[in-house]
């Protein structure tokens, strides 16, 4: 605690984003960053189904909140924004997966890379060695760019901005 602050000061001056997201704020930014409508059961179901689980705090019983990351957070925008391209939540898996055991330098350095999609195939061009990965099969149709940097750094600023209330 602070010198001179009550506990309950010290708690109010916390910046949630460092002690978890809740749930309530998860959906809240998805539908302010995101402009979709994102309900407790979805998130729920992604947890259940182990395809974002809350890495600060899962469920644990009535009354204790689960708690998201930033990374998290980032993720389920990912999935949202694709599903949105009409990537399905089966190969979302597969991506993430992917991502997982063969580039953990993209969640170290999101900044480098651009996620590129068609709503089929999935590619996750590199910037600095200017090479696209192919995460999904190509499909041959026009692709969509999804710039993973600036979804960081939307979400970064939009978890401050909850911080400030």
């Amino acid at each position: 605690m602070g010198k001179g602050k009550t506990k309950k000061e010290t708690k109010k001056l916390r910046p949630r984003a460092l002690s978890g997201l809740k749930s309530k704020d998860v959906i809240e930014l998805i539908e302010a960053l995101e402009n979709i409508k994102l309900d407790f059961d979805h998130l729920d179901y992604y947890e259940r189904t182990g395809l974002i689980i809350p890495s600060i705090r899962s469920g644990q019983g009535r009354g204790i909140p689960k708690l998201y990351s930033v990374e998290d957070f980032i993720i389920l925008r990912w999935l949202v924004s694709l599903q949105r391209q009409g990537i399905s939540v089966q190969r979302f898996r597969n991506i993430v997966e992917f991502l997982k055991e063969k580039m953990q330098e993209v969640f170290k350095k999101p900044q480098n890379y651009v996620l590129i999609t068609d709503g089929t195939s999935i590619q996750f061009f590199d910037k600095v060695s200017a090479k696209a990965l192919d995460v999904l099969k190509d499909s041959g149709q026009y692709l969509f760019v999804f710039p993973v940097g600036k979804i960081i750094e939307q979400s970064e600023r939009a978890i401050k901005k909850i911080n400030a209330e």
